[in-house]
C-alpha cells in the first residue's frame, strides 16, 4: 500500500479508539452498551435503559470497536491489506448493528428529541468518520494493489 493509506488508516485507528471511550448517543459510552443488547435488542422506554450500570468491560460494546481499533492499528504499520479490511469489517459491522438497534428500540424517542440526544456525541462521529476513512482506504489500498498486479 501507499504511505498516505497508511497514514489514512493510522488515523483512523486513533478515530476508533478514541470513540470507544466518548458518547456515543444519549450519553451513553460504548462501556455502558452491552453486547447481548446488540444481539437480543434494546428494551423499550427510556434511551437510559440502553446502558448497564457496572457493565463488565469485556461484556460492552467497547470490546469490538477497541479490537478495529487494534486492527486498523496493526494494518497501517505492517502494510496489511487483510488486516485492514479485518478492523474495516468489525468496526462497520458494530457501528451498523448499533444503530439499526438504537432505532429499533429508541427511534421514536431520538427522532423527537434529536436536538439534544444527538448533541455533544463526539464518540458517535469519531466512530463513524473512523471507519468511513479506514473504508475508504481499504479501497484504495486493494486498487493499487489490483493495479500493480495487472502491471507486473
Amino acid at each position: 500500500m501507499r504511505s498516505f493509506v497508511d497514514l489514512g488508516l493510522f488515523l483512523a485507528a486513533v478515530a476508533v479508539g478514541i470513540g470507544t471511550v466518548l458518547p456515543v448517543v444519549g450519553g451513553i459510552r460504548p462501556t455502558e452498551i452491552p453486547l447481548v443488547g446488540l444481539r437480543d435488542g434494546f428494551p423499550g422506554g427510556e434511551l437510559g435503559g440502553v446502558a448497564v450500570a457496572g457493565l463488565p468491560l469485556h461484556e460492552s460494546l467497547a470490546v469490538p470497536l477497541a479490537a478495529a481499533s487494534v486492527l486498523l492499528l496493526l494494518a497501517a504499520l505492517f502494510d496489511s491489506i487483510v488486516t485492514g479490511w479485518a478492523g474495516t469489517l468489525v468496526g462497520l459491522t458494530a457501528v451498523v448493528v448499533l444503530g439499526v438497534r438504537i432505532f429499533q428500540a429508541q427511534g421514536d424517542y431520538v427522532q423527537l428529541n434529536h436536538s439534544t440526544v444527538l448533541t455533544n456525541q463526539n464518540g458517535f462521529v469519531l466512530l463513524l468518520s473512523g471507519v468511513a476513512v479506514a473504508l475508504l482506504c481499504c479501497l484504495i489500498g486493494l486498487r493499487r494493489q489490483s493495479g500493480q498486479a495487472a502491471l507486473g
